[in-house]
């Protein structure tokens, strides 16, 4: 009843406009009602300005080739009453839609949003770098967001102390953000994605294994640089646990780099007992901050580490690593895989 209530309407406008006879005009109606403007399935982006009626809105429409003719749709939408329903905003139509589809997307599909890849294991800087790169900002205020003290604040992060930096807290992920997100788009997104994961079942279990939600966060950091094999992460976390708990430094090589200015590549013998802040094989315990951005595997493998005792690793190539339980037979594993490289 609906569609020839629609039909009808449209039939007398063409009947105004062209005077032709009444099954013309019908069929031009139902013409319209079936057409596409093209038979391609190509791609428009329209914003849809604030405000906009129908009159607007079927103009934009025609003149980016979504509808056939401005006026038959305008009309459409009034009968259809749809004008209340019109939503300011960025959507994507398709050139082989037909009417009824262009008005479902404006009046439900949701807003085109555009994607933000941040990998795991990146700095600040470096996360700063691609948000800037994917136009949602500058890199220097990113990073000045992530160092400002009461800009961190205002965030109410799921830890019991407010950090000094954002380091290791922007959890890495592909993002998507709406059109116009800004650097404090960005952040928010990953700081709700952190609340997201600070579930009570991890805080509770943080505080099973004897750590703060933000010492999680420092050691996945460390886990998360150690090794890009999801399967390593657990054994990897495992390893600084079981040393924490004999006393024994981590000594891991990351943190000795992130605490270098103007690091080349390579970490030379005088960098392993150069005195930092974060230089594990210097200092007890944890860094004070993460040193990098953690992913959930990363979080989960600190969280529920592999049962064994091995106290050390080295790297053995392809991204994996040989684990041991003592000193000596590491040491054979490093003549094996690095000093004979």
């Amino acid at each position: 009843m609906r569609v020839m209530k629609i039909l009808g309407a449209l039939a007398a406008l063409c009947l105004l406009v062209a005077g032709g006879a009444t099954v013309w005009a019908w069929s031009q109606a139902q013409a319209f009602l079936a057409a596409t403007p093209s038979s391609a399935h190509d791609e428009r982006i329209l914003t849809i300005p604030r405000g906009a009626g129908p009159q607007t809105v079927a103009g934009l429409l025609a003149e980016a080739q979504v509808v056939t003719d401005a006026e038959k749709f305008a009309l459409y939408l009034r009968i259809e009453k749809a004008a209340a329903g019109l939503r300011a905003g960025e959507y994507r139509f398709w050139t082989d839609q037909t009417p009824a589809d262009v008005l479902d997307v404006l009046l439900h599909a949701p807003e085109v949003t555009y994607p933000l890849t941040l990998p795991p294991g990146l700095r600040i800087e470096d996360m700063a770098a691609l948000v800037e790169a994917a136009g949602m900002g500058s890199a220097a205020e990113y990073a000045r967001l992530a160092r400002d003290a009461a800009f961190i604040e205002s965030l109410s992060l799921p830890f019991a102390a407010v950090p000094e930096s954002l380091e290791g807290l922007l959890v890495p992920e592909t993002y998507n953000l709406g059109p116009g997100a800004d650097e404090r788009a960005v952040v928010a997104a990953q700081i709700a994605l952190l609340r997201e994961i600070w579930t009570p079942e991890r805080s509770a279990r943080a505080t099973e294994i004897g750590l703060s939600p933000y010492q999680v966060m420092i050691m996945a950091s460390l886990v998360e640089k150690e090794t890009a094999l999801p399967e390593e992460r657990p054994r990897i976390a495992a390893v600084f646990h079981n040393r924490l708990r004999l006393g024994m430094r981590l000594e891991t090589d990351p943190t000795i780099i992130y605490g270098l200015k103007n690091y080349d590549g390579n970490i030379r013998s005088a960098d392993i007992r150069r005195p930092h802040r974060w230089n594990t094989y210097v200092i007890p315990g944890l860094p004070p901050t993460p040193i990098a951005g953690a992913g959930i595997e990363a979080i989960d493998g600190v969280l529920h580490p592999t049962d064994t005792k091995d106290l050390f690793f080295v790297a053995k190539g392809g991204g994996a690593h040989h684990f041991s339980e003592g000193y000596a037979e590491h040491a054979r594993m490093v003549r094996k895989y690095i000093l004979k490289q």
